[in-house]
């Protein structure tokens, strides 16, 4: 570990950053693979789920589906929510979330015609009479009750809102239905930036599994015993809490722009009689929390590390009620913890500049000797009680904090909602660059505290400051204030340290 100090760690934190992502967004998420596999029982986290290529529904796309577009809807004002229930099959058409401004009916899914909570069945015509025949519909409060009668086909549906609209009480009961699917709606549309997006199922023995779009062989069948199901985008989610053994995945393409892209939409396999929580809404800790979809936060493969470090964010925010406060609490607390640990890693790098002339001199004089060189400086070392280990563990702990609080900051839908002085809001880049230039600045600053007697190290240094300004430049604007503000701590912590205690 010769030479070794913060200024390697972070050259280190470029490619293991890079490396996380990649791993992360290419490889954690692509369960289906796994899924495929299953019959050699080799990977517990997915025994119960058990994949088909054949499927009993369809969504009966580019049939008459999309010229029955309803005219006659029930609307809520719910206190987050704006909803209408079209009559025309008792379905969610509209749902607009008020504090995030956002409408969770896609405009795919308003192109296709097709909406959450319709009833599919391996009959086109049964499908067709289900949703797309005028309900008799009542409103009373936040209730809704919509009942059909027509072709020896019986239906009810009962929808209980809570106030702010997210969640709902769904009661089903269908007469003369054979096979029927409850349609949960397509992926919200949303940028993922390095989370999964498309189909997520929670299995009785506890696993969660995330299914790629890319991966669909639409339609496609699995079989599990899923106790909850749902569409997922990196803030958003549409989900069903109901049992049950199987569900139909579907890859759906839509134009934009003149280009092709693709969705997922999810059924899932239910009684005749049949009661659902139904959940529209962002991935909210508390929201998700009142029906056990916490899981449904994609905190990628450091969730170990990134939930207790998101809980404990999270406390700070009920506390001080602002997300920056509670970043720059958090921030301030990891440092602290690990003063102890900069003190000795500081210590270190001192000694190494100390020992830079004599280690010059042991290379100059033991060039064409390597083994000997080794020993000598490790005699060096010995003798003025220096390791050179003594950099590693601040910067190897630091590192998974450092991915963690990554994953924690890109996934937390409330800081879409936090400004922060010229930035509207946490979860979007800085519309100005400015956080990120300061970012960059105090990177500089901590070159300039802690100069290297090697000026090809320094220049490197500068050359990082700007990759890193132009890497996070696009960053929403919560990870950069953590980074920088990180940075300015530890600016603080190294002058201490040099003026008090090394």
């Amino acid at each position: 570990m010769e030479n070794f100090d913060w200024k390697r760690y972070l050259l280190f934190l470029v490619i293991a950053f890079g490396a996380f992502i990649a791993y992360d967004y290419f490889f954690a998420s692509k369960q289906l693979n796994q899924v495929q596999q299953t019959n050699n029982q080799t990977n517990p986290a997915v025994k119960t789920v058990q994949p088909t290529t054949t499927a009993e529904v369809n969504l009966y796309l580019g049939s008459d589906r999309e010229k029955l577009k309803p005219s006659h809807f029930v609307e809520l004002n719910l206190k987050d929510l704006d909803i209408k229930i079209a009559q025309e099959g008792a379905k969610i058409v509209y749902a607009y979330d008020k504090r995030f401004k956002k409408q969770l009916i896609e405009d795919y899914e308003r192109a296709y015609n097709i909406y959450p909570l319709e009833i599919l069945t391996p009959d086109w015509k049964t499908t067709k009479i289900l949703n797309f025949s005028r309900y008799n519909c009542t409103k009373e409060g936040t209730e809704v009750v919509c009942s059909l009668d027509k072709n020896q086909i019986k239906v009810v549906k009962k929808f209980v809102f809570t106030k702010e609209g997210y969640l709902s009480k769904v009661e089903i009961s269908l007469k003369g239905v054979e096979k029927p699917y409850l349609y949960l709606g397509m992926t919200p549309k949303e940028k993922a930036f390095y989370t999964h997006i498309g189909p997520i199922f929670k299995t009785s023995d506890g696993q969660v599994l995330r299914i790629n779009i890319d991966d669909i062989r639409s339609p496609q069948t699995i079989h599990g015993d899923f106790i909850w199901s749902g569409e997922e985008g990196r803030y958003f989610i549409k989900a069903a809490n109901y049992n049950t053994h199987t569900a139909v995945l579907f890859r759906v393409s839509y134009l934009e722009k003149g280009k092709t892209f693709y969705t997922s939409a999810t059924a899932i396999k239910i009684k005749p009689e049949a009661t659902i929580t139904f959940l529209i809404g962002p991935k909210e800790y508390e929201l998700l929390k009142q029906v056990n979809f916490v899981e449904a936060i994609d905190f990628g493969v450091l969730h170990w590390l990134a939930y207790p470090m998101f809980l404990v964010l999270y406390t700070f925010y009920k506390f001080t009620h602002s997300w920056v406060a509670a970043i720059f609490i958090l921030t301030l607390l990891i440092r602290l913890i690990f003063f102890p640990l900069s003190i000795s890693s500081t210590r270190s790098m001192k000694k190494m500049q100390e020992l830079a002339p004599k280690l010059e001199e042991l290379r100059k004089k033991y060039a064409n000797d390597p083994q000997k060189l080794q020993q000598e400086m490790l005699k060096l070392y010995k003798e003025v009680g220096f390791n050179p280990f003594g950099g590693c563990l601040p910067i190897l702990i630091q590192i998974p904090i450092f991915f963690a609080l990554y994953k924690v900051l890109i996934v937390t839908p409330d800081l879409a909602l936090e400004r922060f002085l010229w930035i509207p809001s946490l979860a979007d880049k800085d519309p100005y660059f400015i956080l990120p230039v300061l970012m960059g600045l105090t990177m500089i600053a901590q070159t300039f505290i802690t100069p290297s007697a090697n000026q090809q190290q320094n220049k490197m240094m500068y050359l990082m400051a700007l990759v890193f300004t132009f890497l996070f430049a696009t960053f929403p604007a919560g990870l950069v204030l953590y980074w920088t503000l990180n940075n300015i701590f530890n600016l603080i912590q190294t002058w201490i340290i040099y003026r008090y205690l090394a």
